[in-house]
């Protein structure tokens, strides 16, 4: 059904693609308020910081693939057009998403907004290290 908009060769066309950054930013804030409202036991409407993303992708060895003068901004837009990759290519889905951020995100309300970065800037790290063998 996407497949026109997933014509990608490299992983660094994936990483350049703003529009698909764009729909991965819905995406990744969707899942996270998922898993995060499961967690608390209600909702949250939260949204994903740039920073948590761009230490999540950092931290990978996709990183090799983005300049190293990159800013938050550029490596969390990475970050989500992969993930609308991954998506738009039947790859992922949201359920698979928060299942695994709900499993990984170690928070309780009592978290402080610190250590919670921290802690979902690792759970995105894992994330998508399960699905770098599905990138070109």
């Amino acid at each position: 059904m996407w497949e026109a908009f997933v014509q990608h060769d490299s992983i660094e066309e994936i990483l350049n693609d703003k529009g698909l950054a764009k729909v991965g930013d819905g995406i990744v804030n969707l899942c996270y308020s998922l898993a995060k409202s499961k967690i608390l036991g209600h909702s949250t409407g939260e949204k994903v910081r740039d920073s948590i993303l761009a230490r999540a992708i950092r931290s990978t060895a996709i990183y090799r693939h983005i300049s190293r003068r990159t800013d938050s901004g550029r490596a969390a837009d990475a970050y989500e057009a992969i993930i609308a990759y991954l998506w738009m290519k039947g790859e992922v889905t949201v359920q698979g998403i928060v299942d695994i951020l709900v499993q990984t995100l170690c928070i309780d309300s009592k978290t402080n907004r610190r250590k919670e970065g921290e802690i979902a800037a690792q759970s995105f790290q894992y994330l998508i290290e399960q699905y770098i063998d599905s990138l070109p």
